[in-house]
C-alpha cells in the first residue's frame, strides 16, 4: 500500500526520484536508466516514507507556498526526530499528505504550503 502511495506522488511529479526533483544529481545529468533506478529506490523507501508522513501530521497547511523552507531543510528538521530520510522520500510524503508544492527549475528541492508557526515550533523542540 505504501508503495502505491509513493507511486501516486511520482505520477503527480514524474521528475521525482530518491534525491529530489530533476534529471540531474550533483550537477550531473542523469540518464534515463539512472533516473528510473533512483525512482525504484524511492519506491522501496516505504519505512522512511511512513515515518515522514507521521511527522508531517504535525504541520498545518496554509493557503500559500512557504518559500522560507525547502524540502531539503525540512527533511533535516524531520530527521532530528525520525532518523534519516531522503529528500525525495520527504517530498513524496508531503505530496501524499496533501501539501501543495512549488518546483524550482534549477533545484532538486521544492517548497510546500506549510505553516511557518508549526515549522518554528518543531525546530525549537529539537
Amino acid at each position: 500500500m505504501l508503495h502505491n502511495q509513493i507511486q501516486l506522488a511520482i505520477d503527480k511529479l514524474p521528475e521525482l526520484h530518491l534525491y529530489g526533483v530533476g534529471f540531474y544529481q550533483n550537477e550531473k545529468v542523469l540518464t534515463s536508466s539512472e533516473h528510473k533506478e533512483l525512482q525504484q529506490q524511492l519506491l522501496d523507501s516505504t519505512e522512511e516514507f511512513e515515518k515522514a508522513c507521521l511527522w508531517l501530521e504535525k504541520i498545518n497547511k496554509i493557503k500559500t507556498i512557504n518559500k522560507q523552507h525547502s524540502s531539503y531543510g525540512l527533511k533535516h528538521l524531520a530527521e532530528d526526530e525520525i532518523g534519516y530520510i531522503s529528500n525525495g522520500t520527504f517530498i513524496a510524503a508531503a505530496i501524499n499528505c496533501g501539501f501543495n508544492y512549488k518546483v524550482y527549475e534549477t533545484s532538486p528541492n521544492v517548497s510546500f504550503n506549510m505553516s511557518e508557526k508549526d515549522i518554528k515550533s518543531l525546530s525549537s523542540a529539537t
